[in-house]
Order: C-alpha cells, then structure tokens, then sequence
C-alpha cells in the first residue's frame, strides 16, 4: 500500500481555494489555483507572490564546534560567514557529486541554520548527524516545528512592512534577522526569522516560526495583498532565473563544476568530495550547463538529447515555456566544448529535431547580468 502523503499546515486552505494538488517528495501540494500557472507567473513579476513551503526541511546545529562540523560536511567556507548572512552550499558525496543544495544562515558561531530541500528532510538529516558524530554539536530537525513561507517580487516589501517589526529597506539580499511578526498590527506577535532570500529571481522574503501560526500569519499576508502561488509557478520562476533544482540540474550523477556552482564552494577548504572536486577542476570538467534558447514553440522537456549532427552531446535537465519571455527555453548539460555562446545545436522531441542555439544563465534578472554559457 502506498504511503499517505504528507501535510503542511495550510493543505486544507489550499484545497478548499481552488488549488489543483498534487505529490510532491512526500507531500501533497497545490501545483496551481484557479487563475493558472502562467498567470501566477506573472503575479510574482509584477506583483508579490506568496508561498507554502513549510515542506521544506530545516536544520540547525547547535555548539560549540557548529562551524566545523558545518565546514567539514558543506562545501561554502562557514567560517567566512559573517554573522547574520546567508550564502548557497551543496552537500556533497565523497566522488563529489551532490545530496542535496540548501541555504546556509549563520546567526552566530555557535548556531547555524541548514534550509534543505523537501526531500532531503530525513537523508540530510541522517547525513549530518553521520558525519558531524564527532563533533561537540547537537543536531536539531525543526521542519516540523517551523513553518516556512515565501513572498516573491516587486511588491513584497509593501505587503509585508506592515506585519513585521523589521526595517525591511535596511535587510540586504542574503541576510536575515529576528523579529517580532504579527505584532505590529495585532497583540499576541511572535518570535520569527525573515530573511531577504528566495527562488524567483526577484526580490523577496522568507518568514520562519511556530509552525502553529502558519494559517493566521498566511491570511495576513492575503490581506496585505499577496497571491497564493503553486508550484507549477515556482518551477517557471527558476527555471527563467537559472537556478538548479536537485534532482534535475544536481542529483548523485551531476557535480557542482559541472552545473556551474562554483559560487557555492571553496575548493581551498577541504569538505566531503572537496578531493574529488579538485580532481575534475584540475582535469578537465567534462560537461557544463548551459541555457538553450528554442526555435518555434514547442518545449523540450526533461530527458530529451541533445545533438551536434549526429552526436549525443548531452541532455536537458529543464524546460519550459516563459510567460515572462514569451518563448520556450531549456536548461542542459553539454559536453564542454560545446558551452559557448551562439553554438548551434538540435533537441530530439519524441523524434523531431528542435533547432536551439547555446546562451548564459540566467534567462531572466531584474538586476543580475547575464553569465556566459558554461561560465
């Protein structure tokens, strides 16, 4: 019999709007409402879009060695850390190839917060408490003690100044604090972190606190004007930004070099799979990842292979089409040589070639420039 799927706080609020459900790494979640996907899309570019993602996991490790063990499992350098900023980190195996990519809050040299991916929830935790035995740290799964939501674009700061007493103007782009959420417009206010952070390519917030006030703090945030958006948007919103997904652009055969993530490690320390890594930089990485945009408008999907003539040179990890571009556009893993702006090269679709062309990441950026293909 198959495993009952898991719950957020707010399902039955998802369900009882509209919202179209469906699995997802153990959960059942709202994949879109009732206005559609791409007009979801376009509430978080245009707008502020709020999220459910209280199915995310959440680690925090306690100690007096936190920062080792956090270095010595994570491929960021955590020492470096100031206090009070965020940056991305993979977990990596010991051939360098990747568990799982989470967000790494460091509030002070003795607790640090791991953000991991929802299916990540018991394999990362089991992984840290493994390889951080040693160490004089306690290891605290607070996912299901601590609600996580997201409010996504231009209009997020307005919708959120006003439950929370944080001088959100003065909160840079990865960097969190505490305050008091709610309090500001009701008695009862509660403890919470926020964080300038998300997964869109916007500007944007993410709130973690009592998981018992994830329904009061989401009608709030209605109130104040942000939409509920499902995951369907989500996807998009990355995949216009160019932002890896586990288990598409990184999984246990894909490595950091390889998905041009260099920004997420440091070589220069050593960590599980820093060895590996260093191995496959020094020579030659094999394959890179790259941006296609696509001739016409159908959309390559997941799987499909990539050509050069009659050469397999690769595959596509993710694909789309933009609401926001107006055109189907795809992220792939290509062998090397073939990661540069302008290369011409074919998608197999169920056996039609698709005529694409090689260009940078991210597709879309309010404020980031565009990085050149495979760099």
């Amino acid at each position: 019999m198959a495993e009952a799927l898991r719950e957020t706080p707010l399902t039955a609020w998802h369900k009882a709007n509209g919202a179209r459900c469906v699995p997802f790494a153990g959960f059942e979640m709202p994949v879109q409402y009732a206005d559609g996907i791409q007009t979801e899309v376009k509430e978080v570019r245009n707008g502020c879009g709020l999220f459910d993602l209280c199915h995310m996991g959440r680690l925090v490790l306690r100690g007096p060695e936190a920062i080792a063990a956090a270095d010595h499992v994570l491929s960021q350098n955590v020492a470096k850390i100031p206090q009070w900023a965020i940056r991305y980190a993979l977990i990596c195996a010991e051939d360098g190839t990747v568990v799982d990519d989470t967000l790494v809050y460091k509030e002070d040299d003795e607790t640090i917060h791991v953000v991991i991916n929802a299916s990540g929830r018991e394999v990362d935790d089991a992984w840290f408490r493994e390889h951080t035995a040693e160490f004089d740290i306690e290891v605290d799964n607070v996912s299901d003690e601590q609600a996580m939501l997201a409010l996504q674009g231009p209009k997020s700061k307005e919708a959120l100044a006003g439950l929370v007493d944080v001088d959100l103007a003065t909160l840079k782009y990865y960097r969190f604090t505490t305050g008091k959420l709610m309090g500001a417009v009701s008695l009862g206010g509660f403890d919470a972190y926020v964080s300038r952070t998300g997964y869109t390519g916007e500007d944007g917030f993410e709130l973690f606190f009592p998981i018992s006030q994830a329904q009061r703090v989401w009608d709030a945030l209605r109130e104040a004007g942000a939409v509920p958006i499902g995951l369907g948007a989500r996807d998009i919103c990355r995949t216009e930004a160019g932002m890896s997904l586990y288990g598409h652009e990184i999984n246990r055969e894909i490595t950091p070099l390889e998905a041009c993530l260099e920004f997420g490690m440091d070589l220069d320390k050593d960590f599980i799979g820093a060895d590996a890594l260093r191995r496959q930089r020094d020579e030659g990485i094999p394959r890179r990842l790259v941006g296609f945009g696509v001739e016409g408008r159908r959309v390559p999907r997941e799987g499909c292979r990539v050509f050069d003539g009659d050469k397999d040179i690769g595959h596509i990890t993710s694909g789309t089409f933009s609401p926001t571009l107006d055109r189907p556009i795809a992220i792939a893993l290509v062998a090397t040589e073939y990661a540069q702006d302008g290369v011409a090269l074919e998608v197999d679709l169920r056996g039609r070639r698709v005529a694409v062309v090689v260009e940078g990441l991210p597709f879309y950026s309010r404020k980031r420039k565009k990085k050149a293909a495979g760099g």
